[in-house]
């Protein structure tokens, strides 16, 4: 039984040695690649609140595209834009399907956009 004990005893100090050497103090260089992740971890959020803020008026401007277009009047549509790849999907109620290819026209030629997906539905006369 002493000889086991004294077994366990080596291994444990060996085992602990082995953790105690494997942490190292940190370097400048690890102290400096930290503070870049943590700089970078930090720049995320406005990187997205960036992106919202650009697809918010990219959106705008097309919807007042949209909106300015003769023969748009009654009509209820809400854009949806990704500035970035300029995707464009119109959303809402028309009266006439006539109105969703002027819809439809009208996004295309704003500037930055590259496709323009529909779903727009015709409202029938007396709905609300």
């Amino acid at each position: 039984m002493n000889l086991k004990t004294t077994l366990v005893g080596i291994a444990a100090t060996v085992l602990l040695s082995a953790v105690a050497y494997a942490q190292t103090p940190a370097t400048n260089s690890t102290v400096q690649d930290s503070a870049t992740n943590a700089a970078a971890a930090a720049q995320m959020p406005s990187t997205k609140k960036a992106e919202r803020a650009a697809n918010r008026a990219f959106a705008k401007r097309v919807a007042h595209s949209v909106y300015k277009s003769k023969g748009m009047e009654d009509s209820d549509i809400v854009v949806f834009a990704k500035a970035k790849t300029g995707q464009v999907t119109l959303a809402g109620f028309i009266r006439s399907g006539d109105q969703d290819q002027i819809a439809q026209a009208a996004a295309g030629k704003v500037q930055g956009v590259s496709s323009v997906k529909s779903t727009l539905t015709v409202r029938e006369e007396g709905g609300s």
